[in-house]
């Protein structure tokens, strides 16, 4: 009977730390959420705009209207982190909306030589922009957390939705309404 009270206070006891973790990662979870959304965001002019590691000037930063904006550090597996096969297929559905949306996509590469390779490889030919001086996430304060790397913002740069939606559906569902709701 003793074995069995026991057993009971050490499970009673882990599930009771599982239940405050839990609830601790939710509260950090909406604090990070609750400071990034309406937060507008700045793109620096030392941004460099290459396209298969060739220099290609580019004004989607300028442009009004919704954008994706996915950003990366060097730090993890790059292939694994961004998905450049599955950001091309959702751009390629993208282009089917009503409304248009541009992706932007902001890295500061470890190895450039190894990132071509990567785009190359995934026959990505969309235009990179390299933040060597991590300028990106320094100004806007941004989290160096890969959930809050991606997020969709509206034509006066501010942050309405966050989230990677290569890899959710729902969320590339939501991301497609928000647009498309618009005026």
């Amino acid at each position: 009977m003793q074995k069995i009270t026991w057993h009971f206070l050490i499970c009673f006891l882990i599930s009771g730390l599982i239940l405050v973790s839990c609830n601790s990662q939710k509260k950090q979870i909406t604090e990070t959420l609750s400071q990034m959304m309406d937060k507008e965001i700045v793109f620096p002019n030392a941004l460099q705009a290459k396209i298969l590691g060739r220099d290609t000037i580019v004004d989607v930063l300028k442009k009004p209207g919704y954008k994706i904006v996915t950003y990366a550090d060097s730090s993890g597996c790059t292939d694994c982190r961004l998905n450049f096969y599955g950001w091309k297929l959702k751009m390629n559905e993208a282009k089917t909306w009503s409304k248009p949306v541009d992706v932007v996509f902001i890295l500061q590469p470890k190895d450039e030589s190894a990132l071509i390779s990567l785009l190359k490889f995934n026959d990505f030919s969309h235009a990179i922009f390299y933040d060597k001086n991590t300028d990106f996430i320094r100004q806007n304060q941004l989290s160096s957390d890969p959930l809050y790397q991606t997020f969709l913002i509206n034509s006066e740069n501010k942050i309405v939705l966050v989230g990677n939606p290569v890899s959710n559906s729902v969320l590339w569902k939501l991301y497609k309404e928000t647009i498309e709701s618009q005026p």
